[in-house]
């Protein structure tokens, strides 16, 4: 799956500024976003993170804004599945419960929003939110679909659960 930017889309007519470099934007701020994740991470008494350490954990959410940053550069998804595969096999593989997954990679795209709106202009937001949302949302349902899968017979593809809500076009289109 490709990321487009608004000029990519043929039916896309841009009136703000253009978008900015996402991945060199997040270069030049990781040590504050990393700084950021890791004390919000530490608040949040993670039983297995807390017990792997400070350290790991570091180097844990570094490699998730690694990811991110190639993501955004690349405009690809690919290694983002590839990544979360990866991880919820040794995670789950040592008894890291989906919650505690879900929420490290929650407290770094916390951060990474809080430097978005704090750190660009106001017309880029939209983009920067959505392109960072897309990838980080790809990873979190990756891994969703990884644990739902080590306790189900069944394949999960994605999880879906649009027509659980009025108001979405899946539970528009069905009734």
């Amino acid at each position: 799956m490709s990321i487009s930017p608004p000029d990519s889309h043929p039916s896309s007519t841009r009136t703000h500024a253009p978008p900015v470099d996402m991945a060199s934007f997040l270069v030049e701020r990781r040590t504050i976003v990393l700084g950021a994740a890791n004390e919000e991470i530490s608040r949040a008494h993670l039983q297995h993170y807390d017990r792997v350490g400070a350290s790991v954990t570091a180097d844990r959410l570094a490699t998730l804004l690694d990811l991110l940053v190639s993501c955004c550069r690349d405009h690809q998804l690919g290694a983002a599945r590839d990544y979360a595969d990866s991880l919820a096999a040794e995670r789950t593989g040592n008894g890291y419960p989906l919650n505690e997954v879900q929420t490290a990679a929650n407290v770094l795209e916390e951060a990474v929003w809080a430097t978005i709106t704090s750190d660009l202009p106001a017309e880029v937001h939209g983009y920067a939110l959505g392109l960072v949302s897309t990838i980080l949302g790809a990873v979190k349902d990756r891994l969703a679909c990884a644990y739902v899968a080590t306790v189900s017979s069944e394949p999960v593809r994605t999880l879906n659960l649009e027509y659980l809500f009025s108001g979405s076009d899946a539970a528009a289109g069905s009734a």
